[in-house]
């Protein structure tokens, strides 16, 4: 082996790696953690080497020689992402993120397994330790390696079915329908954006191996299902990835799709960096396409985002689900879900009384790593949408849980004894929703609760209702106990409601402020994050209706709504600049009840809202 020696080649605050390998014989017990000093002067340090690649600090860890090429480098308003290889070695991966007052970051060295963590003290020091190489690749422990693959007889897995309420409510939602499956976008054109690079398994927008486009789009949709509860843009686009990564890397992240047979893995906590999961395409193993890749994308997704393995049970590092209720964690086991005909797949705070990871999935990609949720998308209610003969239609009642506390309240009243049908199902085809709907008289007295037992959705059939006010409620629904079930902790995502009221369904009066033709209502005011709604009736034989708000003061943003109040998904215009002047047209309106919702994304005052419509 190598004598290793010091070399100070520029200050001691820039940190690099570079590693020499041990014999397999060798037994050497790791150094203790290394202070390198303080935030700022290590962040400065890397500032250096990438104005002048030159300017390296190599120094003696142990046995290994420590020093970094710089590959991608971003430094603004106090926030650091870098990524880049040992000296010597491409056959690594480096990666270093945070803020002007803690960073975090690894150095994984392939060839010889090693692998070094950077770590932030309460003292605001940067101190690197030496630890297993399965902390950063969780996907690469020997222990385990065998795990997490499908198990014998299970490799030919039935993939999902689509609801026949799944309308393309949202980008990623229903079959494929002859999109370019090179061109996906789940969120168009939100700031937070996750690529899969599948130009390795494409030739031009033709997929490679026999896979059909269907199977592709199936992949995407499903990583695009489980990640749907955030703000978090899934596409198959690289120009989309690539003006993300400029705006802001630490809000991008990337996975490798690779023309070969392979164990998938992916670096923890590699969100926000330009280091790469790989997936491979894994084509001999007969499962279907959509369902194994798609859900090996999205677990190894998890690891970039942060979370470590699901343990417990039989299934040890990877724990197997529960199959009485046929749920289990994306981050366990999920091939054992392959027969399940409802399968339903979460995130997880170990709950299950055999867990040993109790770490809350949802908090670390909100809180952690700062992807914020999708905005509630009926954050008061909505009046149900019931057309002529009573029809309850799945492409006018849908929505999102997009929490834990997340409810959507759906009004309606009858005049006379009326008789409800009413599904409620899950929309996505990778589904995290468990449905619980309930319904409610004028005096909040429960009149119907349903959750189906294992099947995901709600239903009400000939349930007879007086005359009155109701309100349907849906939310994530749960089975059994926490321990020996799920609750409903991420029960979360795509509903759609299909039935009919009939026997006297009417719609309730609306109690939003009414807005006269030509005329502006003043004097509103509003906090951030909260909606405010106005009604109008535009009559039949209009050419257009515009509608305008104009203020001075914070972040107005405008949404149009016909027949029900409408939300930042589902409206007929809208204009959501960067002031709170906005406005925008419908041409030839449906005569009809128009609501116009205010979005307050940064808080106003003395606003002015107008409707005018004209032949």
């Amino acid at each position: 082996m190598r004598q290793i020696k010091l070399v100070v080649l520029a200050v001691a605050s820039t940190l690099m790696f570079n590693a020499h390998a041990h014999t397999n014989n060798e037994l050497v017990a790791k150094p203790a953690p290394l202070e390198v000093g303080t935030v700022d002067s290590v962040i400065q340090g890397f500032v250096k080497q990438h104005a002048n690649p030159n300017a390296k600090f190599v120094r003696s860890f142990g046995s290994t020689t420590v020093g970094t090429e710089i590959k991608d480098f971003y430094y603004k308003d106090g926030k650091l992402s870098i990524t880049g290889n040992a000296i010597d070695s491409k056959n690594s991966v480096f990666i270093l993120k945070g803020t002007n007052k803690n960073v975090h970051g690894y150095l994984a060295l392939h060839d010889t397994k090693k692998a070094f963590e950077y770590t932030t003290d309460a003292n605001g020091k940067v101190w690197i330790t030496e630890v297993k190489f399965s902390k950063v690749y969780p996907d690469f422990d020997e222990d385990f390696i065998k795990s997490n693959v499908p198990p014998k007889g299970l490799l030919a897995v039935a993939h999902p079915t689509y609801s026949s309420m799944a309308l393309r409510q949202a980008p990623h939602i229903g079959p494929y329908n002859n999109q370019d499956v090179t061109k996906l976008e789940s969120k168009p054109g939100s700031p937070y954006v996750f690529y899969l690079n599948t130009t390795a398994v494409m030739s031009g927008s033709t997929p490679l191996n026999g896979v059909t486009k269907e199977n592709m789009y199936r992949v995407w949709q499903s990583v695009a299902d489980q990640y749907s509860f955030l703000k978090l843009n899934v596409t198959t686009n690289r120009a989309v990835y690539d003006a993300a990564r400029a705006a802001n890397q630490l809000r991008t992240g990337i996975l490798n799709f690779v023309n070969q047979d392979g164990r998938s893995f992916a670096p923890l906590r590699s969100f926000g960096t330009t280091a790469a999961g790989t997936l491979y395409r894994n084509p001999s193993s007969g499962f279907d396409y959509g369902y194994g890749i798609g859900m090996t994308a999205a677990h190894e997704i998890g690891h970039q985002m942060g979370m470590l393995h699901d343990h417990g049970g039989t299934g040890g590092e990877y724990f197997e689900g529960i199959a009485a209720y046929q749920w289990g964690p994306i981050m366990g086991n999920y091939w054992m879900g392959g027969s399940w005909a409802n399968q339903l797949f979460t995130w997880s705070k170990g709950e299950y009384n055999t867990a040993t990871n109790f770490e809350d999935d949802l908090s670390i990609m909100n809180v952690n790593e700062s992807v914020p949720y999708a905005d509630d998308d009926n954050a008061t209610s909505k009046v149900l949408s019931v057309a002529s003969g009573g029809v309850i239609s799945p492409s006018a009642n849908w929505g999102q849980i997009g929490r834990t506390s997340d409810t959507d309240t759906y009004t309606f009243a009858t005049s006379g004894n009326s008789t409800l049908n009413l599904r409620v199902d899950p929309i996505e085809y990778l589904r995290m929703l468990d449905v619980e709907a309930t319904i409610y008289d004028a005096n909040n007295t429960v009149v119907a609760r349903s959750n189906l037992p294992v099947h995901r959705s709600a239903e009400f059939v000939n349930l007879a209702l007086a005359a009155g006010t109701y309100k349907l409620v849906i939310r994530g629904g749960a089975e059994g106990t926490p321990k020996n079930g799920f609750s409903n902790y991420s029960s979360l995502g795509y509903y759609a409601m299909k039935g009919t009221l009939s026997g006297g369904g009417t719609t309730p009066p609306s109690t939003d402020p009414v807005l006269s033709n030509g005329v502006w209502l003043g004097g509103q005011t509003a906090a951030t994050g909260t909606w405010k709604y106005f009604v109008i009736d535009v009559p039949s034989g209009m050419s257009n209706a515009k509608f305008y708000v104009s203020g001075n003061s914070g972040d107005a943003d405008m949404f149009v709504g016909s027949g029900g109040r409408p939300s930042n998904t589902v409206y007929k215009c809208k204009s959501d600049g960067p002031t709170s002047i906005e406005n925008c047209t419908i041409t030839a309106p449906a005569a009809g009840k128009y609501y116009v919702g205010v979005y307050s994304y940064a808080a106003y005052s003395n606003l002015s809202v107008l409707a005018n419509f004209s032949k």
